[in-house]
């Protein structure tokens, strides 16, 4: 039977393919704990610790999940980005008369997950 030089190229060419396909796919959905603002990660740590961490550097946080026994050790399992929220303020401009509507974005931090065992 003659080798089939062909079919082996194919399969290296779908699975290149495939590969590439996944990268884009974890590139868009976004992989790790990447935020719009820079912030230390905090995951597999206690609770008590990741707060401290947390207000130390001035990073706003939210607990958006817990789960577990809360009297039992408490365990940051994911954090991800919460995105900005647009915060309206008139100021009056006395040249004419008028208020100015200024929108500001405002980063609204991180939420954590945490389990407690």
């Amino acid at each position: 039977m003659p080798d089939r030089p062909e079919h082996s190229r194919f399969a290296t060419a779908t699975f290149t393919g495939a590969a590439v396909s996944l990268g884009a796919v974890a590139l868009l959905l976004g992989t790790g704990t990447a935020t719009a603002q820079p912030a230390p990660v905090v995951v597999g740590m206690n609770e008590r610790a990741a707060v401290d961490v947390l207000t130390a550097t001035d990073v706003p946080y939210a607990i958006v999940n817990r789960s577990g026994f809360a009297g039992g050790h408490c365990t940051v399992t994911s954090q991800r980005d919460r995105g900005y929220h647009t915060v309206v303020e008139y100021e009056y401009d006395r040249a004419d008369g008028e208020f100015d509507r200024i929108e500001r974005q405002v980063w609204r931090g991180i939420g954590l997950t945490i389990v407690c065992r």
